[in-house]
């Protein structure tokens, strides 16, 4: 079952790196631009993830390491594209964003805003839109070069150091414009990260590691098997079957299986469906 598992893991890495390569030749082989791509996406999470992919797929990666110096400028195009600028304005700031973006969408030719619109609704305040966005622009004030930082890194703890942030001060005491909270720095957490990892950082250093025509497999199993297993609706499904989830290695290849083998009754194809079938 061990082996089957990490087969499947290695599958789903293999899908993503797919994805890599498809953005790679889109953004003309700049991998900078591409993790900026992937990491918007990752920080939009499953709700948002889609709108977020869409604004950095318009914004041109040269415009953020141009603006990256000045924060407010960083969100006043991110919260732009987004299209969370518009009035009426909640608060001085907004308008203050907005006035910006204005000036910037002009100036760089921006194109129009995210198709997808961004949601709220039935997410925890520390996962609202604004607040991660503000997180990102936040990285990309610290590390402008963050995709050589990344690959660079030899662990995931030396990688949580590029990433331990917090957004700016304005978030320090709201959740959206207008929404004040309890004074308290909105930073990354180590939760937070772990899907980052998984989902971003992981899959673009396996890329990386193939297209300069190296396996990648070692650091692949070694990062993944730091994260916690995740949890959700499909991998309390596999725990009443006692299929093991000992970490992110085992809940990915869960998640591979269920979309690939369960979904399209690929059964005999899947050693987990063989041994329930051969026992039932």
């Amino acid at each position: 079952m061990v082996s089957f598992q990490d087969r499947l893991f290695v599958e789903r890495m293999e899908q993503r790196v797919g994805e890599v390569r498809f953005l790679l030749k889109q953004m003309k082989n700049d991998w900078e631009a591409v993790l900026f791509v992937m990491l918007s996406k990752g920080f939009g999470l499953n709700c948002n993830g889609l709108a977020f992919y869409q604004m950095a797929l318009q914004i041109p990666f040269k415009r953020v390491l141009q603006l990256r110096e000045d924060p407010l400028h960083l969100e006043a195009l991110f919260f732009g594209q987004l299209g969370l600028l518009d009035p009426p304005y909640k608060s001085s700031y907004q308008e203050e964003l907005h006035t910006q973006y204005s000036y910037f969408k002009t100036k760089y030719m921006l194109e129009a805003t995210a198709k997808s619109k961004v949601q709220f609704a039935r997410l925890r305040p520390a996962n609202f839109p604004t607040i991660r966005m503000a997180q990102l622009a936040q990285i990309y004030v610290k590390t402008p070069a963050l995709f050589d930082a990344v690959v660079r890194q030899t662990t995931p703890k030396a990688c949580y150091s590029l990433f331990s942030t917090a957004a700016s001060a304005y978030w320090t005491t709201h959740f959206n414009f207008g929404l004040k909270s309890k004074p308290q720095l909105k930073k990354i957490s180590s939760s937070f990260f772990d899907l980052l990892l998984i989902n971003t950082l992981i899959p673009i250093r396996f890329a990386y590691a193939k297209y300069t025509g190296q396996s990648g497999e070692t650091s692949l199993f070694e990062w993944a098997e730091t994260v916690p297993a995740e949890k959700n609706r499909i991998l309390n499904t596999f725990k009443k079957y006692q299929i093991p989830q000992l970490n992110a290695v085992g809940s990915q290849s869960l998640l591979h299986l269920y979309k690939n083998y369960c979904i399209p009754k690929k059964c005999l194809s899947c050693q987990v469906g063989f041994e329930l079938m051969k026992s039932s």
